[in-house]
């Protein structure tokens, strides 16, 4: 069955291939990213970047992802995901918001790799695709 958003956009940002069957791509991602805290220095801040991953659901809604969906065979052809994340600069003792980015990855399945489509949401600056894509190849 596939997992797709009727409103993912025309314009995608960022298009590249995962050298990974399509199931084992779609683990990599939920199991790399949900959830995932890293800290990371950019220019003289520490930086907490905490991630967020969730499934295409009806066609119109996002939910999160659950053991049953992880299992190979329970998606097939394409699914899309809505990729959160969150930037905290750690200033001083506090964590202030520096951005807050939402993102739509299409996975679609291409037998011995997968193709992978992400576009931004919003045109608010902050991260773009080629984080999400460094983040999904673990070179945050």
């Amino acid at each position: 069955m596939r997992r797709i958003y009727y409103r993912f956009p025309q314009r995608i940002d960022l298009t590249f291939t995962l050298g990974l069957p399509f199931h084992e791509a779609i683990r990599h991602i939920v199991t790399e990213l949900d959830g995932a805290e890293k800290t990371k220095t950019t220019g003289k801040e520490l930086v907490k970047v905490k991630s967020k991953v969730e499934i295409a659901i009806d066609r119109a809604t996002f939910g999160d992802v659950t053991p049953d969906i992880l299992k190979p065979g329970a998606i097939s052809e394409a699914a899309d995901f809505r990729i959160s994340v969150l930037a905290l600069a750690l200033r001083g003792g506090s964590k202030v918001p520096i951005a807050n980015d939402v993102f739509l990855v299409r996975l679609t399945d291409r037998i011995k790799h997968t193709d992978i489509e992400i576009a931004k949401e919003s045109g608010i600056p902050g991260l773009d695709a080629l984080d999400i894509k460094n983040l999904i190849l673990g070179k945050s």
